[in-house]
């Protein structure tokens, strides 16, 4: 996720779940809850460890979900005999992770989306392998949906709820913690370590159009949330990026109106029309969160080699999606010269009205926000965003208690392709707009370590400075101390090594080091700090 250059919070559509990339909004669109203290609801009952600041905007009631009954989808049936095809969503050379993760959870979603009622409805199976080492006695959904209204006043206008769930095809009861954005489900009996659950659940959620008439929606169905030890991470923010997950294998059915496209994480495999509506197929490989938008669509497109890019925009758009196309197919060619390839065979783009540019990641898409004409600012956030296709969406980090290792990364990776596509004086312009502002600014705020957890720093705009301009300068100063061969030796190592994991601090030291043959400790505590 990027910041917008000219004020401290995303511009997202309305019914964002907010995540990995990162507005990401996290991870999803909707709540530019940026200038406030974060809150973070831990792991076990998913209690805040701080109260709300009270200067937060109090959320209002939350919407009723009422769908007809009949709209829903039917609930999947057993397993189905044959493998869904998630090697069509990954290039040739990497098809094998498919069977080298076999153990990833793997994710069946039915969804129908209703745009002239505001609703979705859905249907999600989910084979649940137990790769804790200990008995599972229940599994958490995240919600995402249901986050509360951001400190500037987005988001908390869209719901989601369960309908039903089941384990193994028996009949569970739901609870709700954590301020309604997880649903804890019971495993009777435990579930053993190396077992695998199916878990049945059908859902519904009410939604909203983005002012282009399109329908963004990111995370837009229950997940798995992540095991840290004996407790499930129920974590609760205003910021925007929200999603913290895991990597999953995804095959979705999407139905929609018949005029109306779908663009979505992984790759489209098939979509039939019969009675006005169109049903989409979507497969993805190991992807950690899965995303989609829908509207009445032209499609701008290029190519990074053998990876296809496609910026979507509403019909009769007036923003530049040729050259947004251009840029992002130049900086994915970039990164992967850089870092390492990127595993998909696709990347798609949607670029929408906003107030600021700036941008939301998530596995294979780009949402993507123009306020007019396309200047070096908005490149410099289209890059931004293709960055965290591999600093979010293929390595992951905690984006709550190490949210540096995906913004940061992003950050000095916007620079990079600059450098490498316009030279060093197109380079510094960008840094000293994109990056020396914001470092001169978190000097005042204290010069606070990088590393810190979202709500271990005192407001948004500290935790941004911080990461986005200290971060960015923290990396140039390991590029200059170790040189360019093993700075991005030790990079393309720590990509290859952590595809599709969530990684940490320690395992980027542990990569430089040993690419470098350097002790780093003293750099990284000056400059990260100790972590939690």
């Amino acid at each position: 996720m990027l910041e917008y250059p000219h004020a401290p919070n995303h511009t997202r559509p309305p019914n964002s779940a907010g995540a990995a990339g990162g507005l990401r909004p996290g991870r999803g669109p909707g709540s530019a809850a940026r200038d406030a203290h974060a809150t973070a609801a831990n792991i076990r009952g998913g209690q805040p460890r701080h109260p709300c600041p009270a200067t937060l905007p109090t959320t209002p009631a939350s919407p009723t979900v009422t769908p007809s009954p009949a709209t829903l989808p039917t609930p999947p049936a057993s397993p189905a005999v044959d493998e869904p095809r998630y090697d069509l969503a990954m290039r040739p050379q990497f098809a094998g992770d498919i069977t080298a993760r076999a153990g990833l959870p793997r994710y069946r979603l039915r969804m129908r989306i209703s745009p002239d009622e505001g609703t979705l409805a859905g249907a999600e199976r989910i084979a649940l392998p137990n790769r804790t080492g200990a008995p599972l006695g229940d599994v958490a959904l995240r919600l995402y949906p249901n986050f509360p209204r951001g400190a500037l006043g987005r988001g908390g206008d869209v719901r989601m709820q369960l309908s039903a769930a089941s384990v193994d095809g028996r009949p569970v009861e739901i609870a709700y913690a954590a301020q309604r954005t997880a649903a804890l489900l019971p495993l009777v009996p435990p579930l053993p370590p190396g077992a695998v659950a199916t878990i049945e659940v059908t859902f519904t959620a009410t939604i909203r159009a983005w002012e282009d008439g399109s329908w963004p929606l990111p995370s837009y169905y229950p997940m798995l949330a992540v095991r840290d030890g004996d407790g499930w991470r129920l974590d609760v923010t205003r910021f925007a990026d929200r999603v913290f997950a895991e990597s999953a294998l995804y095959d979705a059915e999407i139905d929609v109106p018949a005029n109306l496209t779908v663009a979505a994480s992984g790759s489209t495999i098939a979509s039939a029309t019969r009675d006005g509506r169109t049903t989409f197929q979507v497969v993805s490989g190991p992807a950690r969160e899965f995303a989609l938008t829908v509207g009445d669509f032209e499609v701008e497109r290029a190519a990074a080699g053998e990876v296809a890019v496609n910026v979507y925009t509403a019909r009769g758009s007036t923003l530049e999606a040729r050259e947004i196309a251009r840029v992002a197919a130049g900086a994915l060619a970039d990164f992967e010269r850089r870092f390492g390839d990127y595993p998909y065979r696709e990347l798609d783009i949607h670029l929408l009205v906003g107030d600021y540019d700036g941008g939301d990641e998530y596995p294979g898409l780009i949402l993507l926000f123009s306020n007019g004409p396309i200047d070096d600012g908005t490149r410099y956030v289209a890059a931004h965003e293709v960055a965290h296709q591999w600093w979010y969406g293929v390595v992951g980090n905690d984006i709550y208690r190490e949210p540096w290792l995906d913004e940061a990364f992003a950050q000095y990776s916007g620079i990079l392709y600059k450098q490498d596509s316009a030279g060093p004086s197109a380079a510094a312009a960008d840094w000293e707009r994109e990056v020396a502002r914001r470092y001169q600014a978190a000097l005042g705020d204290g010069d606070l370590p990088v590393g810190l957890a979202i709500d271990d720093y005192p407001s948004f705009n500290v935790y941004y400075r911080t990461v986005y301009g200290k971060g960015a300068l923290f990396l140039r100063t390991l590029r200059e101390q170790l040189g360019d061969e093993a700075f991005f030796r030790g990079l393309q190592s720590y990509y290859a090594e952590h595809r599709y994991g969530v990684a940490t601090a320690a395992d980027v030291r542990r990569a430089l080091e040993q690419s470098s043959g350097q002790d780093l400790a003293a750099l990284f505590q000056g400059w990260v700090g100790g972590g939690r």
